[in-house]
């Protein structure tokens, strides 16, 4: 079976705190958080946020990039589907990210906001 993101964060998380010669509870002592808490974040039991990567990486002395080298989230991004977005204004957005200056886009978003504009007169 395929371990997910937060096995890999935990395990990872485990290897630095035994490499550092540091027991649960002294790490946990070290961020505030209960010796559980950091149990389920080494097993991949529970979520862990960005700043709590942050104080771990703190207290072990690493990188924060150290614990994260070699993971493949699940998911980088929401498909555009979630936002509900129609074809027309999913082909308008992947053309408008086709456009690498930053002038034309300026003036593509300019024209389009005096499109709207006459619209709403009519």
């Amino acid at each position: 079976m395929v371990k997910g993101f937060r096995e890999n964060i935990g395990e990872t998380i485990k290897k630095y705190r035994l490499a550092a010669r540091m027991s649960q509870m002294e790490l946990a002592g070290k961020i505030g958080i209960s010796y559980q808490q950091l149990q389920k974040y080494e097993k991949g039991i529970n979520n862990i946020s960005i700043f709590r990567l942050k104080q771990i990486s703190e207290a072990l002395k690493i990188l924060i990039s150290s614990l994260l080298e070699g993971q493949e989230p699940e998911r980088v991004a929401e498909d555009i589907s979630e936002y509900g977005l129609s074809k027309e204004e999913k082909t308008i957005l992947d053309l408008f990210r086709k456009i690498d200056n930053k002038d034309i886009r300026r003036g593509l978003i300019l024209e389009l906001k005096g499109i709207v504009e006459i619209s709403k007169k009519k």
